[in-house]
């Protein structure tokens, strides 16, 4: 099993910043039609967390964890789609947690699709407010302590 690697923007090489990139764009733009801008500012401060294919020519698993007004959240959760159902997902999530914890952290927060928060449940997840709209996606707040 591959390791997720855990790198800030400025740390990343440009093919490894494409590759995500065009994995975020593939899922969220193509695929979802989210009507959001892909890349944000917090992309500036966040962990950009990914696993490339053998070869490096795309990211297979990718997302990003950061602070914001003093709590750890995460985001821009994608597995590609010919890797889906693997796993990769729940691997790249528990990472995550050990990323976070190695932090400091003591809980982390997400805005979780609500076709995706049967998975965030399964991790330990729970729900932390109403449904919304997020770039014209239903959306969950969600919250998982961390041990």
């Amino acid at each position: 099993m591959n390791k997720f690697e855990f790198k800030k923007i400025d740390q990343m090489t440009g093919r490894e910043m494409f590759c995500v990139e065009r994995l975020r764009t593939d899922t969220f733009v193509t695929e979802q039609k989210i009507t959001l801008p892909e890349l944000d500012d917090e992309d500036l401060i966040a962990t950009q967390v990914f696993l490339l294919n053998q070869e490096a020519t795309n990211a297979v698993a990718a997302c990003r964890v950061f602070k914001q007004n003093g709590q750890w959240t995460f985001g821009r959760v994608a597995v590609a789609g010919e890797y889906r159902h693997q796993g990769l997902g729940r691997q790249m999530m528990e990472e995550v947690h050990e990323f976070l914890k190695d932090q400091g952290a003591t809980s982390v927060t997400c805005h979780a699709q609500m076709q995706a928060k049967p998975f965030y449940e399964s991790l330990g997840y729970e729900v932390a407010g109403p449904e919304f709209d997020e770039g014209g996606v239903s959306h969950i707040q969600m919250t998982k302590r961390l041990l």
